[in-house]
């Protein structure tokens, strides 16, 4: 996804800046990554991914599991926008006084079911 800035000075000299937008319109790395993973379509359960995102402020791990296919992604890109969103959860933790309940985050698998990755609690 990539955003154009333009000004009026270089709009007027023909030219447009653009630059790499990692955010949505709501400014939050989790929804970019949201949208990068949505398209779930996979042949094979190996094209099926789970990934740990965020950072629980009460008793440490990560706040999600999501799942996504590498069928359609760059898994590279995908890495690095939960990472983001990792860091910033830890920021906010850090930050913020949290009174905040330990509440369990089971982690999943995936498997491909219908051509679409699917998510499965692992007990």
């Amino acid at each position: 996804m990539r955003g154009i800035v333009c000004s009026i000075t270089i709009l007027l000299l023909g030219g447009c800046i653009s630059t790499p937008m990692l955010t949505s319109s709501n400014n939050t790395p989790t929804q970019s990554l949201s949208e990068l993973i949505e398209d779930t379509s996979c042949s094979a359960s190996f094209q099926c991914k789970v990934l740990s995102v965020g950072e629980r402020a009460a008793c440490g791990g990560p706040s999600q599991y999501l799942v996504y296919s590498n069928k359609s992604v760059d898994e590279e890109q995908v890495e690095k926008l939960a990472e983001q969103v990792t860091v910033k959860e830890r920021i906010i933790n850090q930050e913020q006084a949290q009174v905040d309940v330990c509440k369990q985050v089971l982690p999943i698998q995936a498997l491909c079911i219908n051509n679409q990755c699917k998510a499965f609690t692992i007990k």
